[in-house]
């Protein structure tokens, strides 16, 4: 029997199995998707918030916070790049005016400290390709970026090397109580743990269900991105939204940590759990709220386009609680915006109630005396002065070929993804964990070779290897 069973592999139940892992446990993670992180958290904003809107009444709220001071420690710890990066949310007329100053207001309440309204002189000496008719802005410190999939991965190995079990292609089917746990049912056979948390994401509704209760719902969200190519001469130094957009939170412009400007996202309730299609329609809505902030957008240097959905709880707030209808099963729904913000936090908390069903079952959480907090991360040949890659080159042979020639990925990098435990087995878990892929050719160049060596380091035929999911079959080895 486990004592702990995690389903769902996104940034949530990543941080949840890290966090768990400081004690003496047997845990393991049941993720449906052949890749970790392949849900809400591959489709992020990637923004790390400071609190500034946080409501202290809210679990949500209360989480925000907590996560934003813990944020760059857990970063530090597991070698994940965090980038501190202040938000600028802009006004142009009397009514954003006052918006803005109620954000601030509510900021100050927070305890942000920096927070403070600017001219239209500041805003736009700070970031000069706003429109001319900005009329204010609210300088906002404290926020970050982050790649949010890297943390994840990293999350992920750093529980691995702590012991926790990685089942990949493992969809829960059905859970049932039993005497002294929950027996989790899976295509593959069943699993009995002392306790389950459930961090399905998009899907924590139908685990509940499976635990024949209704008792929330999942209101799913799909939100699309853009992403402009480095070399545009369109650079911004801050996280910049507009203070309002109609009936719907407002799109950013976001400079990410590898020099492309992002821009989203761009929401629309869906009830389609599966989707994750772009739409000429909703990318038109987000071009025009992003030239609102800025007119001088390059469109035409857009080299990707993405969409990510996002879950909402019928509960109005996080809804992190034991289910009343089966001992042991832990929620964790409706863990949307600023679910990455909040991650660590909500790991703690989950941490918190798991001592509790313990205590209850008079057990007692043992420290694991032999956890290893630090993680460190696939060396980027990027990164690696010029006048030091000969010896780098030297010992690791692999980083003397380039595959990526965009993003200057090695053949060395990718194999190394692909060999971490848990470890890329797709071409989009490369790109992820590497970013060969990432640049303006998108894969174009890069996309054969990397499949070869998918193909060598997993031991599968070329036509088995997949894009990230089972059905993404990148060659065929029929012909029509």
């Amino acid at each position: 029997m486990y004592d702990i069973v995690i389903i769902g592999a996104g940034v949530v139940g990543t941080a949840v199995a890290r966090e768990l892992s400081k004690y003496q446990l047997r845990i393991t993670v049941l993720e449906k998707n052949n890749e970790i992180a392949c849900g809400a958290t591959k489709a992020n904003s990637g923004i790390v918030y400071n609190g500034h809107t946080a409501r202290p009444d809210k679990l949500k709220g209360r989480l925000t916070l907590r996560g934003r001071q813990m944020f760059e420690a857990l970063c530090r710890e597991l070698d994940v790049a965090f980038k501190p990066v202040d938000m600028l949310v802009v006004g142009f007329d009397d009514e954003d005016d006052a918006a803005i100053e109620e954000l601030r207001k509510r900021a100050a309440a927070n305890g942000i400290a920096g927070i403070r309204v600017l001219s239209r002189e500041e805003a736009l000496q700070r970031e000069p390709f706003l429109n001319e008719g900005v009329g204010s802005a609210l300088l906002n410190p404290g926020c970050g970026i982050v790649d949010p999939w890297e943390l994840c991965f990293a999350l992920a190995e750093n529980a691995a090397a702590n012991g926790v079990e990685f089942k990949l292609n493992t969809e829960v089917i059905g859970l049932a109580t039993l005497e002294d746990g929950i027996a989790v049912e899976t295509a593959d056979g069943t699993l009995e743990a002392k306790a389950v948390i459930n961090c399905a994401g998009i899907n924590t509704d139908l685990i509940n269900r499976m635990a024949g209760s209704e008792s929330f719902s999942i209101l799913p969200k799909r939100g699309q991105y853009a992403v402009l190519d480095r070399s545009a001469k369109f650079q911004i130094s801050h996280i910049i939204a507009h203070c309002k957009s109609e009936k719907e939170k407002s799109v950013f412009l976001i400079p990410t940590l590898h020099s492309n400007v992002m821009i989203g996202p761009s929401m629309e309730p869906t009830d389609d759990r599966t989707s994750k299609k772009t739409t000429a329609g909703q990318m038109e809505k987000l071009m025009k709220s992003a030239l609102k902030i800025s007119s001088r957008i390059p469109e035409h240097l857009v080299i990707r386009s993405f969409a990510g959905l996002k879950a909402k709880c019928s509960a109005g707030d996080f809804l992190i609680q034991e289910s009343e209808e089966m001992t042991g099963l832990i929620h964790a729904a409706g863990i949307n915006n600023p679910g990455l913000t909040c991650s660590p936090a909500i790991a703690a908390y989950i941490a918190d109630m798991i001592a509790s069903i313990y205590d209850r079952m008079g057990l007692a959480l043992k420290r694991n005396s032999a956890f290893v907090p630090n993680r460190g991360g696939i060396v980027s040949f990027k990164s690696i002065p010029n006048d030091e890659r000969n010896q780098w080159i030297q010992q690791h042979p692999g980083y003397g070929s380039i595959v990526c020639r965009c993003e200057q990925v090695t053949e060395g990098e990718i194999r190394e993804s692909i060999n971490r435990v848990p470890g890329a087995c797709s071409v989009n878990g490369v790109k992820l964990r590497t970013r060969a892929g990432m640049g303006r050719c998108q894969g174009g160049f890069c996309g054969p070779k990397v499949t070869s060596l998918l193909a060598k380091e997993l031991g599968r035929r070329m036509e088995e290897v997949l894009y990230e999911n089972n059905g993404s079959e990148l060659l065929s080895d029929s012909m029509p």
